[in-house]
């Protein structure tokens, strides 16, 4: 029989073979993140997708009901009107963030005074809490104490009459873009700046001795070689804009008269609101084809750049 001593230095050496090779050292040191991954997410998910198929309420038991819930919403007026501003929303947003980010790459990309300052400043909208940049305009567009409307109609005299900025449904679902795409654009800015910087110079050099202009030389050299980055930070701001919740939630409520309804807005409504859990994780459910599709389309475009290159 082994005595203690000896089962110690087996248990030891055993240890240090786990950590010193390298076929094991990996996953042993991702093993934390992975597991904090599966009860921070997979759990959460899984048990949606669950609650999507039953009859779940608040303080009621959870019945298997099918395709119940998802039939309930094709027929429930404002799923169909969430549908179209949440389109809407993240096509309009996710465009003038893209090419926002662009034009602003390309002039970050240029030496000029201060640029250091203006990089540091440009981030200030994507690293300031949502909460905190939220509760800023508010006040800049409060119906009853408009910032905006006090320098568009009595400083600078641009319109006759105040702006029904949160009261309008077209005004709103405006606002709200338009937010979103200043909390934003510098992430597209940055990393589209990273992606250009890295591309070689002696490349550049040469489609300018071939006589590209700068334009050409921009979409048919530069762009190509930075279009695997593009593709997955549009991918990332999709995926953050379709299920954008605080924004709305936080602004509007999804006012006036349903205008600014989100996917994520009216799950939290039917779920906290009414009571009907089940209901509100099918609304969420429904976003997860259209992402999935996404996703499996964007690694598929980035794997045939790659295998083409």
């Amino acid at each position: 029989m082994a005595s203690p001593s000896s089962q110690n230095r087996t248990t030891g050496a055993f240890v240090s073979r786990l950590f010193y090779r390298e076929s094991t050292l990996g996953p042993i040191l991702l093993s934390p993140g992975f597991i904090f991954l599966i009860v921070m997410m997979a759990y959460p998910f899984v048990y949606a997708v669950y609650l999507s198929f039953t009859d779940k309420e608040s303080g009621g038991p959870a019945n298997f009901t099918g395709l119940e819930n998802f039939q309930k919403l094709f027929s429930y007026g404002p799923y169909g009107r969430t549908v179209i501003n949440s389109i809407v929303y993240t096509v309009f947003a996710l465009a003038l963030k893209f090419l926002g980010g662009l034009g602003l790459a390309s002039i970050l990309n240029r030496p000029f005074v201060g640029q250091r300052y203006v990089k540091a400043l440009m981030l200030l909208p994507w690293i300031m809490p949502t909460v905190f940049s939220t509760m800023i305009w508010q006040w800049i567009l409060a119906p009853g104490f408009s910032v905006a409307n006090i320098i568009l109609v009595e400083k600078l005299h641009i319109f006759s009459e105040n702006l029904p900025f949160l009261r309008d449904e077209r005004f709103a679902m405006a606002s709200l873009i338009g937010i979103n795409i200043w909390r934003g654009l510098p992430f597209f800015g940055i990393t589209f700046l990273a992606a250009i910087q890295g591309v070689s110079v002696e490349i550049l050099e040469a489609a300018k001795i071939d006589g590209a202009s700068p334009w050409v030389a921009f979409w048919r050299v530069t762009f190509p070689i930075i279009q695997p980055i593009v593709m997955v930070v549009v991918l990332i701001s999709t995926i953050g804009t379709i299920g954008d919740f605080d924004l709305p939630f936080l602004l509007t409520r999804g006012g006036p008269n349903d205008a600014t309804s989100l996917f994520s807005l009216l799950s939290y409504q039917l779920t906290f609101g009414s009571g009907r859990i089940g209901l509100g994780a099918a609304v969420t459910m429904t976003m997860f084809p259209l992402l999935t599709a996404l996703i499996v389309a964007s690694l598929i475009m980035v794997r045939r750049r790659q295998q083409n290159d």
